[in-house]
């Protein structure tokens, strides 16, 4: 650009090697149908900074500032690209020693389960509002249909069938919901409620304890246990161990810092007050009745 020269005459010119390069910095491998934006986008970020630079803008403090900040975001961004790139180096061997050590996790069950609704069905017509016997009657109507499940899973125990026992539990509760197919095929253990996980520690044919869960009381039977090969789950077992060992080393860089913050500098500040500044508190006075 010469010294004569206006803005229209200024050209800036942009190879595909030097576009490809900054497209790449930005999304590695980015896709066809993307760069036509981004190449749109660039050009406006190109005349913003050249104003900003006619201006004086990129100089003082407040730019300085600025890209020291965004500096150590790029910082950031890099060294956390360079960790992640490390946790994907997963061996064979360690997704083979992870399969033995989680042996549960990569089981899947086939079970009957027998639900027992927490609460019987009553009538609301005749119901008092506001009933100050309501949260009793509630607790008792829990604890009867507690008892029986507890019955029912003795029954169940005893080889009884389950979609017998279902459907005394919605007789008992006075639904009038029919026992369809109590049985569930191939379910995983992430796949169940949390309070419950401990039937993958039951063998075929064991029952249960009652558990109480939010939905009612369920009761389940293994039917059958199926050991998932290491093969189909190599490629989750890998993500498994990339997440923790990239956890992993976050956290040891984090707790390498040792970082100590001023809590008097970031406590939480004083609510408001109706008081004029400076005027003390008035003394409280005694409610009628009380010295």
């Amino acid at each position: 650009m010469g010294g004569s020269a206006t803005p229209s005459d200024c050209k800036t010119v942009i190879t595909r090697a030097e576009f490809e390069k900054i497209a790449n910095a930005v999304q590695p491998n980015m896709p066809a149908a993307t760069k036509k934006q981004f190449a749109n986008r660039y050009v406006t970020v190109l005349v913003l900074a050249q104003k900003a630079h006619e201006l004086g803008l990129d100089h003082g403090a407040d730019f300085d500032q600025q890209m020291y900040l965004l500096r150590l975001q790029i910082l950031a961004k890099l060294v956390s690209e360079q960790m992640q790139k490390q946790a994907m180096s997963i061996s064979d061997g360690d997704i083979e020693n992870y399969y033995r050590e989680h042996g549960s996790d990569y089981k899947a069950i086939s079970f009957d389960r027998l639900y027992v609704p927490k609460q019987k069905q009553v009538d609301t017509s005749s119901q008092k509002p506001n009933d100050p016997d309501a949260q009793k009657k509630r607790e008792e109507s829990e604890g009867a249909m507690k008892e029986l499940a507890d019955k029912l899973r003795a029954r169940a125990a005893a080889g009884e069938d389950f979609g017998k026992l279902q459907q005394e539990a919605y007789d008992a509760a006075g639904s009038k919901q029919k026992a369809t197919n109590t049985r569930t095929d191939n379910v995983r253990k992430a796949n169940i409620p949390p309070t419950d996980v401990s039937i993958f520690d039951l063998k075929k044919g064991g029952v249960s304890p009652v558990f109480a869960d939010p939905a009612g009381f369920m009761i389940y039977k293994v039917e059958e246990i199926t050991d998932l090969p290491v093969s189909g789950v190599h490629d989750e077992i890998a993500r498994t161990l990339q997440n923790e060992k990239m956890k992993s080393s976050f956290e040891s860089l984090q707790n390498s810092a040792k970082t100590t913050l001023d809590d008097a500098y970031f406590a939480a500040p004083a609510p408001p007050t109706l008081r004029n500044p400076g005027e003390t508190p008035a003394a409280e006075t005694p409610a009628p009745g009380k010295k």
